[in-house]
C-alpha cells in the first residue's frame, strides 16, 4: 500500500527569521505571582503588494488581514490534516493600508509591523495569511468554519522562502530556545522570534468547494444509504440521544449516510464494484442559497469541481491486482484533486448522553455538547482516525482514467462528482506518514489482501469488525488548498426551536455526516499477511 507524504502548496509568501528572549520580568521562586506562565511571540513586518483594498462609503479600507499560526509538523490540507490553526491574529485593514504606494498595473504596496503574541508552547511553526476584503457581516470569522478561510477576491500570503517560486515553500519559524534534543523550550522569561516577514500578494481566484450530497442515487454502482430522523412524538420539546449519537444534531432535517464497515465481495471485480460511493453536487440547493447568504456565506453560481490534477502518483488505499496477470502485478490508482478526507468525530460520553436525553436540557449545555460532537475525536487515549476517499467522475470508477490530468494539463470541470470510499482507515499518531500513520484494514478478498502490502509500522487487521464504526465528517480539498466540510455551522439548528426560543433558518443539506456501521465481511475474506489481527 502506498504511504502518502506531505505536499507544500501555497500562495505567494516571504519570510526571514531570528530568535531571542523577551525582556519580561518574572520571578520563578515565587511562582510568577504577578504573571502567567511564560509566553512567546513572533514579530516582524507585513508586506502587501496587490489589488487596491475595498473601501466603505467613507473611503476607509474594509476588512482585515488574518494571520494563522500552524505547527510545522501539522499544517492544514492539502499539506497536512490540521482543521484549525493553533492561534489566530488579525490586523484591521485601516491600519495595514494607512499609507499606500501605487505600483504598476493598478496595484498598491503597503507595509506595517505585526506582532503575533501569546504563543503558549515552544516549537516550530508556520504562518499563513490572507487579506479578507469584506465587512464583518460577510468577511472572515475566526469561530465559524464556513467563514474561516479566504474566498474569491481575497489576497493570499504568508511566510515563505521565495515569493517568486512557482510553489513557494513555507518557512519553519522556531519559537523558544534549543533544548539540545532537537526541540525547543520556552525560557522563564518568555521568548521572541523576530524579523519575520509576511508577504501578501496572491489574489484568490476560486470559491471554496461548497458542496452538498445529491438527493438522487447514482444510475449505477453502490451508494451509501441515507438515514433520516424524525422528532420523538412522545416528547416534542426534548432532545434525544439517538439523534445526536447518529448524526451529531438534534433536528429532523439531519442526515447520516451509512457506510458498511466491510465490503461484501469475495472477488476483485465484485469488490471494486461494491465500494461505497456518494454523489456530491457543487454549491447549495436553490432554497438554501439565501439562508447561507444571511449567515455571511457568499459564493458564485454555479460551483463546480476541478478534477484530475495529480496530487500523488499513487492513492494510499485505492488499488487492485492486475487481472490480466501482466506487469505491474498491482494497479495503483493516481491520487488526484479534489481530495476527499473523512475524519472520525467525537462520540458522546456518559455526561454528554445525560444532557442529550434530558426532558428539558439547558440550551447552553446542549449547544456545547452538540458542538463537541461535530469536532474530531480528541478524548484522552484516542488518536485521530482518517479515511481517504477518491473523487471520480459521476459515471463511476470505471471512467477514472478520463479525468487524470498530470501537470500542467488543465483539470476537468464537472458540476457533480462521486466519492469512492476504499475500506482502509489510518490512525494518525504523528506527522510522518511513513512512521506514524498505522493502517486499519478489514478482511479482504484474497487477491486484494495480497496486493495491500507493504503496510506502515503499527498497522493491524480489524478482523470481522472492519472499519472503525462511528460518525465521520467529510472534507473536500482543492489543488489550491481551499476546503469545505460536512457537517458545518449552516446545518439545521443543533436543538429544537422551542428549546432555543426561536426557529432558526438553516441549510438542511449541510447537516450531514457519514456513519460507519458494523457489518460482516464476506465468507472467505482474509487479513493481509504480515500484520497482527484483532
Amino acid at each position: 500500500m502506498n504511504r502518502p507524504r506531505t505536499l507544500l502548496l501555497a500562495p505567494l509568501l516571504l519570510a526571514a527569521v531570528g530568535c531571542g528572549d523577551a525582556p519580561l520580568d518574572r520571578d520563578r521562586e515565587d511562582g510568577y505571582p504577578n504573571h502567567n506562565a511564560p509566553l512567546a511571540r513572533i514579530e516582524g513586518t507585513l508586506l502587501y503588494e496587490g489589488p487596491v483594498p475595498s473601501l466603505d462609503r467613507e473611503g476607509t479600507p474594509l476588512g482585515r488581514v488574518v494571520l494563522l499560526l500552524f505547527r510545522a509538523d501539522n499544517p492544514p490540507p492539502p499539506q497536512g490534516l490540521a482543521t484549525t490553526a493553533e492561534s489566530v491574529q488579525t490586523l484591521p485593514a485601516s491600519q495595514v493600508f494607512r499609507s499606500l504606494i501605487p505600483t504598476a498595473g493598478g496595484a498598491v504596496r503597503a507595509s506595517v509591523p505585526f506582532v503575533f503574541p501569546n504563543i503558549t508552547a515552544a516549537g516550530v511553526y508556520q504562518l499563513r495569511a490572507f487579506y479578507s476584503n469584506r465587512d464583518e457581516r460577510t468577511g472572515f470569522h475566526p469561530i465559524y468554519g464556513v467563514r474561516s478561510q479566504p474566498v474569491r477576491g481575497d489576497v493570499g500570503g504568508g511566510a515563505v522562502l521565495d515569493p517568486r517560486a512557482a510553489a513557494p515553500t513555507f518557512v519553519n519559524i522556531p519559537v523558544g530556545v534549543p533544548n539540545g534534543n532537537g526541540g525547543y523550550t520556552l525560557p522563564e522569561t518568555g521568548a521572541v522570534t523576530s524579523d519575520v516577514t509576511v508577504f501578501l500578494g496572491a489574489p484568490i481566484t476560486e470559491d471554496r468547494p461548497i458542496f452538498h450530497v445529491s438527493p438522487m442515487p447514482p444510475e449505477r454502482g453502490q451508494t451509501l444509504t441515507p438515514v433520516a430522523f424524525e422528532p420523538r412524538p412522545a416528547a416534542p420539546g426534548a432532545a434525544q440521544v439517538t439523534y445526536a449519537s447518529r448524526t451529531g444534531f438534534i433536528a429532523p432535517e439531519s442526515r447520516a449516510y451509512e457506510l458498511p464497515s466491510n465490503v461484501p465481495a469475495t472477488d476483485v471485480l465484485g469488490f471494486l464494484g461494491a465500494l461505497p460511493t456518494l454523489t456530491l453536487n457543487g454549491g447549495l440547493p436553490e432554497a438554501e442559497v439565501q439562508p447561507a447568504a444571511n449567515a455571511g456565506v457568499l459564493f458564485g453560481n454555479p460551483v463546480s469541481f476541478a478534477l484530475g490534477t495529480v496530487y500523488r502518483a499513487q492513492h494510499p488505499t485505492l488499488f487492485a491486482p492486475n487481472l490480466a496477470g501482466g506487469e505491474p502485478p498491482v494497479l495503483r490508482f493516481p491520487w488526484v484533486f479534489p481530495l476527499a478526507i473523512m475524519v472520525k468525530l467525537h462520540e458522546p460520553g456518559a455526561e454528554e448522553r445525560a444532557v442529550l436525553s434530558a426532558a428539558s436540557p439547558d440550551p447552553l449545555a446542549l449547544a456545547r455538547v452538540v458542538s463537541a460532537l461535530n469536532q474530531p475525536e480528541r478524548a484522552p487515549g484516542t488518536v485521530p482516525v482518517v479515511i481517504f476517499g477518491s473523487v471520480v467522475p459521476n459515471t463511476g470508477l470505471q471512467d477514472f482514467a478520463s479525468i487524470v490530468r498530470p501537470s500542467p494539463a488543465p483539470p476537468v470541470v464537472q458540476p457533480s462528482v462521486r466519492v469512492v470510499f476504499p475500506p482502509v482507515a489510518f490512525e494518525i499518531r504523528g506527522s510522518n506518514p511513513e512512521r506514524d500513520w498505522a493502517a486499519v484494514v478489514p478482511k479482504l478478498p484474497a487477491p486484494i489482501a495480497a496486493a495491500a502490502g507493504p503496510l506502515p509500522p503499527g498497522s493491524r487487521c480489524a478482523g470481522d469488525r472492519g472499519l472503525p464504526s462511528g460518525r465521520y465528517s467529510l472534507t473536500i480539498v482543492t489543488a489550491r488548498g481551499a476546503t469545505w466540510s460536512l457537517p458545518n455551522e449552516l446545518a439545521p439548528h443543533s436543538f429544537p426551536g422551542r428549546v432555543a426560543g426561536a426557529a432558526v433558518t438553516a441549510a438542511a443539506s449541510q447537516g450531514a455526516v457519514i456513519r460507519v456501521v458494523p457489518s460482516m465481511p464476506a465468507a472467505g475474506n482474509v487479513c493481509p499477511a504480515g500484520i497482527p489481527s484483532d
